[in-house]
């Protein structure tokens, strides 16, 4: 057996014994388990397509000898699946015309990820809908076991007020956190293995980064949805619009690391923008997205570009 695929058997089972906390509800383990599947990244990233493929199935076996198909399921579709997904995608390439080698590029990674989380929410929402209980219910039923199993002394009528207020767009919470896992997981992968000299790709210029056009329609058509509909299918749009607007959050951050290379005291500047978004909360992170989709349609970075000269950005 190659070397490179014991690694990546290894790695399938660290993530897993670093997941495994979490999965079993122990306290103190959520931290682990949103870094569960730098393991595998980083054996996908060194290795290649195939020892990444055989860390994600030893994952995926040990979690259904071990914990059972439900855990085996909740750990492939948190971690295996993006993990997988991101290292197949960021591991094409081709040779252009002048002969050097063209990489996958972070933009479409980006969107893909979040084309799935939409997707799976999706089918959620039919499914839960075509048996007579809408996606919204669900929701706002789990979200009030959930609180009252973790505070059962808060009066009932606060934990009202958290469920109207985080209900209406926990989907969106929980996929907008499930892409940015991933891509946060694999962007620390791809750094550490360029620090040591072991990565197969470069690392890609991610304030360079370029999304495709299809996920700027898919977003507009569930906002307009969302604007015109009501009940279930709003609860629905919204949430799909919101999850759709990861990769514009990213754009618009993509846009401050373009200007802040063009101004004085650009770390510091930097600095300030991620403390105010932070501190403004929902409205921060929409600002920034918003800032993302005027890019994506108005070309903010190659306005921007002159004073450090360079040309236009181009993902890469």
């Amino acid at each position: 057996m190659p070397k490179s695929f014991l690694i990546a058997i290894c790695a399938g089972l660290l993530s897993l014994v670093a997941a495994m906390p979490a999965l079993n509800g122990a306290p103190g383990g959520l931290l682990l388990f949103y870094v569960a599947a730098l393991p595998i990244y980083l054996t996908g990233f060194a290795y290649g397509v195939t020892a990444g493929t055989v860390a994600t199935l030893s994952g995926f076996v040990a979690a259904l000898v071990l914990g059972g198909v439900l855990v085996a399921g909740v750990f492939a579709l948190v971690h295996l699946l993006p993990a997988w997904t991101v290292i197949r995608q960021a591991m094409l390439q081709r040779t252009a015309p002048d002969g050097h080698t063209e990489w996958m590029a972070p933009g479409p990674i980006v969107a893909g990820l979040s084309g799935m989380a939409a997707t799976m929410m999706l089918l959620a929402g039919l499914v839960f809908y075509a048996n007579g209980t809408g996606l919204s219910t669900i929701v706002t039923d789990r979200l009030t076991d959930v609180l009252a199993a973790v505070s059962p002394n808060t009066p009932q009528a606060a934990r009202d007020e958290m469920v109207a207020l985080y209900g209406p767009l926990l989907p969106a919470s929980l996929g907008s956190s499930w892409v940015i896992m991933a891509l946060v997981s694999a962007a620390v992968a791809q750094a550490f293995l360029a620090r040591m000299g072991r990565n197969l790709r470069p690392t890609p210029r991610y304030a360079n980064m370029v999304l495709p056009e299809w996920i700027s329609w898919a977003m507009v058509e569930t906002a307009l949805v969302s604007l015109v509909a009501s009940g279930e299918v709003q609860f629905l749009a919204r949430n799909l619009t919101l999850a759709l607007a990861v990769p514009f959050f990213l754009l618009g951050l993509a846009v401050i690391h373009h200007w802040a290379r063009r101004v004085r005291n650009g770390t510091l500047a930097l600095v300030a923008v991620y403390f105010l978004i932070f501190i403004v909360g929902w409205a921060g992170l929409l600002v920034t997205a918003a800032v993302g989709v005027l890019e994506q349609w108005g070309g903010i970075r190659h306005r921007l570009t002159g004073p450090a000269g360079g040309t236009s950005p181009h993902d890469d």
